[in-house]
């Protein structure tokens, strides 16, 4: 599966990372089980395994000038929630939401897509499934 995502400054593959490393989600995304944001990891903590994992790779070798130059890299987020909405990880990670419920197969993905366009209705939709809290106030305060 070829994911048309947003290009990105670096060629990331989830499919290689999780399919081929067995590496799951929280491996990289360590702080969606404490915060509200999971986000793009730390460059540290892709440098942790890359300063010696596979270091003759392109996009590691880019990975190491970013490093280098101390500076961040300039990644493209591609799931988006409206600035009013207060969405947290830690929450669906308690509650035992699969991250590809909302993100979709990224494991299988070789450039990251939008799976779903995380509406208010859609959101809702999966919250009643749930019976998860409909409130306004759980998401708009």
């Amino acid at each position: 599966m070829r994911a048309e995502g947003p290009q990105q400054p670096i060629d990331f593959s989830h499919r290689a990372h999780y399919v081929a490393d067995n590496l799951d989600c929280e491996y990289c995304h360590s702080t969606a089980r404490r915060a509200a944001l999971a986000g793009v990891p730390a460059l540290e903590r892709c440098m942790g395994c890359h300063r010696f994992v596979a270091t003759a790779h392109p996009d590691v070798a880019k990975l190491t000038r970013y490093w280098d130059r101390r500076a961040p890299i300039p990644w493209v987020q591609v799931s988006v929630v409206p600035r009013f909405v207060h969405f947290t990880h830690e929450a669906h990670v308690r509650a035992k939401v699969a991250c590809a419920e909302c993100h979709g197969p990224v494991e299988q993905m070789d450039r990251v897509a939008a799976a779903h366009d995380l509406t208010m209705g859609w959101c809702l939709q999966c919250h009643r499934q749930r019976r998860a809290p409909v409130d306004c106030l759980t998401c708009h305060y």
